[in-house]
């Protein structure tokens, strides 16, 4: 029988965040939830305990953890919601690697990051340098095991839904069945899906000598829980 877990999600109120702390609520592997965010979500159960700050710092634990803790950060912006690329940077690199390096103090040997398809240090937009640098700097911490989710796009119901987002998953769905090969990965993959999977990897049995970095674009995503 599986160990049972604990599991952290930082950005909880966000599109996959949100998917992720549900699906995790329903699986019965996870014994407990903590949900890091600024902002309180609507969601109540016996398992849920919210972390509530507004520099997302994390509080530390009265005890030990029971189980292992796997940790899921679904943190990231625009520069649009930013505002500039030195705000983009300080939400998709520093405040990541600042609450991953909390996690990592909590006890945390697996850690589950959405990043995005494209992430490269030298990337053709800031958007993706940024999330490239954030990858480059968080393999540099000692957690046993790091997975980075890089989906194309995102399709789901979102809080603040934008004109520009609604009509790009439009446009995708007519051309969708067109795009085979690599271009697989710039497919929308919807939000529930990236949650079945980060619950997958959550909750799989690890055998770990030696430190291990994974990526998953969506198509490598989709033929894991298909």
């Amino acid at each position: 029988m599986s160990q049972p877990i604990e599991m952290i999600i930082a950005g909880a109120t966000g599109l996959v965040g949100k998917s992720t702390l549900e699906a995790a609520l329903q699986c019965e592997k996870i014994t407990h939830v903590y949900s890091l965010s600024r902002r309180p979500i609507t969601i109540k159960a016996a398992k849920l305990t919210q972390w509530l700050d507004e520099k997302l710092d994390i509080p530390s634990f009265i005890n030990p953890p029971k189980f292992p803790i796997v940790a899921v950060i679904a943190l990231g912006t625009t520069i649009k919601k930013a505002g500039s690329k030195k705000q983009l940077h300080a939400i998709d690199v520093e405040l990541v690697i600042k609450v991953a390096k909390d996690m990592l103090t909590l006890g945390v040997e697996h850690i589950i990051v959405i990043s995005c398809l494209g992430a490269s240090p030298k990337g053709v937009s800031h958007y993706l340098r940024c999330k490239g640098e954030m990858e480059m700097r968080l393999q540099q911490l000692t957690f046993k095991t790091i997975t980075f989710l890089q989906p194309g796009p995102l399709a789901g119901p979102r809080d603040d839904p934008r004109m520009d987002e609604r009509v790009l998953q439009c446009v995708m769905q007519v051309i969708s069945p067109c795009m085979l090969g690599s271009l697989q990965n710039y497919k929308p993959i919807d939000a529930t899906d990236v949650a079945k999977v980060i619950i997958h990897l959550a909750t799989e049995q690890l055998d770990i000598e030696k430190k291990q970095v994974k990526r998953l674009t969506s198509s490598q995503m989709q033929s894991l829980i298909s």
